[in-house]
């Protein structure tokens, strides 16, 4: 079952970001059932991020996301976060600990990456950045927001 609970912002955009996030998730992993979000509506600005996602454990994860964007760009990011949460829950991406290196890296599919690599080339965001147009739209055509 997948669960997705919403904190913070206004309540239209908890509402809608329910929505949308039901039904991101439902188009990007249509098979698989387990899985708990929960998203929080914040101010983020002194982090100069319009969101993220972390893994807290196998299938649960924690998403944040700017409040203060216009409501097309908070449907872009809060889609950006979940294609992450279809990262972790697939394994494509995997976050571990090197114990030869004693560093943190980032498997994305067979290649792994060090926390280093520069944002724009990270192809976890490439594919992120990517989709979120794809999806974004059709959440807005097809009338879930």
């Amino acid at each position: 079952m997948k669960v997705v609970c919403v904190e913070g912002g206004l309540k239209w955009q908890r509402e809608m970001v329910q929505n949308l996030a039901e039904w991101t998730l439902h188009e990007l992993m249509p098979r698989h059932r387990k899985c708990e979000v929960l998203i929080s509506l914040k101010d983020l600005t002194k982090d100069g991020v319009e969101g993220w996602c972390m893994e807290e454990d196998d299938r649960l994860f924690h998403v944040q996301v700017e409040k203060n964007q216009t409501m097309r760009d908070l449907v872009a990011t809060v889609v950006h976060e979940l294609i992450h949460v279809k990262q972790y829950v697939k394994k494509e991406m995997v976050d571990f600990y090197c114990v030869k290196t004693q560093s943190r890296k980032i498997r994305w599919k067979t290649s792994v990456y060090g926390y280093g690599t520069a944002y724009h080339r990270q192809p976890w965001e490439k594919e992120a950045f990517r989709l979120q147009e794809v999806y974004a739209d059709r959440a807005w055509n097809e009338g879930v927001i």
